[in-house]
């Protein structure tokens, strides 16, 4: 009796896996939603509000794995591990909706081909992200191909990189022609350093499957 007792007080082992597969889920779902922003198709209100209730939907994912890393005992991946994943895929959806905001508070209504190449290559990363995800519950046999996917993210953020230089050249030569003014460049310049974070903050996230994966094979 005492032992049973003993184990109904013990706490709940959390799914880790399952839940990272969850915040994939929602970056995917944010990414797209911002894509389809960009390429003009609705209204940006209701981009912006669907972007928040995904947004919504990865903060509750993110507290159970704060809570559940914080009470489990023999999680299968360093605590701190875990922590640091899905603060950055947490991150990830945020800066997501901060461009969705930006992009309607400055009523940016015209996008050029590097500002969508750079909401492409966020789609991009956040597939290979959740391709990736579900491989964490068999790291050893799977770090071959776990490595795989997280390069590829790698080389999608070098791709962004390359967009963005572009998209900012093209701004100043905008600007410096008068075919822009300087608020118009000033808020167009803030909504692609945010797509780099975005990507950027994917590629953190690869950084850190590879470094789990580093510890366990």
């Amino acid at each position: 009796m005492a032992l049973n007792v003993f184990s109904r007080l013990m706490p709940r082992e959390e799914n880790f896996t399952a839940l990272f597969c969850e915040q994939a889920r929602t970056i995917v779902q944010a990414a797209q939603e911002l894509q389809r922003m960009i390429y003009g198709d609705g209204a940006p209100a209701e981009h912006v509000a669907t972007i928040r209730a995904i947004e919504a939907t990865a903060d509750t994912v993110a507290k159970k794995i704060f809570i559940g890393a914080n009470r489990t005992f023999n999680a299968p991946i360093d605590r701190e591990d875990i922590l640091d994943l899905a603060n950055d895929l947490d991150d990830t959806v945020d800066l997501i909706e901060d461009l969705a905001k930006g992009i309607q508070r400055y009523e940016v209504r015209e996008f050029p081909k590097e500002m969508r190449a750079m909401a492409d290559a966020v789609v991009r990363c956040a597939a290979v992200l959740r391709e990736v995800m579900p491989l964490l519950d068999a790291i050893t046999p799977q770090h071959n191909a776990i490595f795989a996917l997280c390069d590829k993210v790698g080389q999608i953020e070098g791709e962004a990189d390359e967009c963005f230089d572009a998209g900012l050249t093209r701004l100043r030569v905008q600007l410096r022609a008068g075919e822009i003014d300087t608020l118009a460049y000033i808020d167009r310049k803030e909504l692609y350093e945010l797509l780099e974070q975005v990507v950027d903050r994917c590629d953190d996230v690869a950084n850190a499957i590879q470094t789990i994966t580093a510890k366990h094979v």
